[in-house]
């Protein structure tokens, strides 16, 4: 794990940008485990996974913003889209703010612990469980999470699924296959066979570095949808979609005239909780991002899970 630590600007000082189209910025790609057993701030590594201890004082607190403005997500196309894919039911997104400046990298691991044991958090933060009951976590002791890339700076990172892999046609419309199922999915189109297959002679047209990155997150859950999912024929709807999801949950910045975007984007793999997990089974279609944006001192958490998918 880097050492390298980064300054965050106080919110107060801080203008919000809003970018066509997004922007993102780099961070290394990280899995790494938090882990509040002890109190003593420290950290150790051991076969490429980090335990994290939290200390105990001096913790972040967070409220609800019951009214912040998702427009994005509030859009009446990217709901029908939500319904359609079979994700409406069981998505959110949810925004908190926190009372401080969070200064340094290494203070994330424990912000997350404060967030999830956070009082307001847990009364708003839900998860889903079996029969399509919504669940409250508890405190949590454990956080496993990874973090995501952020150097692509346009949605023209999905024109070669055109111009290289030809995936999809210059009208925009997907090319079908034969109906193949891999991992918990009928594959009936060359865009999930490259999404998901890596035996597929497109699949490298995006690197492992490049599936990292949170836009190609957003854009691959949206592809695969949800519980019941209706596939589309054209490209447009899942790129209208990231697109506008993207905006709710990415900050950018303008720093000496330079946008640059300041969220912090980590997807939360697994938590150790007293009372429901965070998910109702394993799958790949089953996630939770934390968006973190320092100045603003906003945290965006963007969940969807079902405890049952139809192929």
């Amino acid at each position: 794990m880097s050492s390298k630590q980064t300054k965050l600007t106080n919110p107060e000082s801080a203008s919000g940008v809003t970018l066509e189209p997004p922007y993102l910025i780099s961070n290394s790609s990280i899995t790494a485990v938090v882990d509040a057993s002890n109190t003593p701030a420290a950290a150790a590594a051991e076969n490429g996974i980090v335990t994290f201890r939290a200390a105990a004082d001096t913790k972040f607190k967070f409220v609800w913003m019951e009214k912040a403005k998702l427009e994005g997500f509030s859009d009446k196309d990217v709901q029908a889209s939500l319904f359609k894919w079979g994700m409406q039911d069981h998505m959110y997104i949810k925004r908190f703010g926190f009372d401080r400046d969070l200064h340094a990298y290494d203070d994330v691991n424990s912000f997350l612990l404060d967030f999830f044991n956070d009082g307001e958090v847990n009364s708003h933060l839900k998860a889903m469980g079996t029969k399509d009951r919504w669940c409250t976590l508890g405190r949590v002791t454990r956080i496993e999470k990874e973090e995501t890339l952020h150097t692509v700076t346009s949605l023209a990172f999905f024109d070669r699924l055109t111009t290289i892999a030809g995936v999809v046609r210059h009208d925009g419309s997907i090319k079908k296959c034969l109906d193949e199922y891999h991992d918990s999915f009928v594959v009936g189109d060359e865009l999930r066979a490259l999404l998901l297959m890596p035996e597929n002679e497109h699949y490298d047209t995006y690197s492992e570095a490049d599936r990292q990155e949170f836009v190609f997150h957003l854009f691959k859950a949206l592809c695969l949808g949800g519980r019941l999912c209706q596939y589309e024929d054209e490209i447009e709807p899942y790129l209208t979609a990231t697109k506008k999801l993207y905006k709710d949950l990415i900050s950018v910045t303008k720093q000496n005239g330079v946008l640059r975007v300041s969220s912090l984007v980590y997807k939360i793999l697994k938590v150790d909780s007293s009372v429901s997990p965070l998910f109702p089974k394993q799958h790949p279609q089953n996630f939770c991002y934390l968006s973190i944006d320092p100045n603003k001192r906003h945290v965006n958490v963007f969940y969807h899970a079902c405890d049952t998918y139809y192929s």
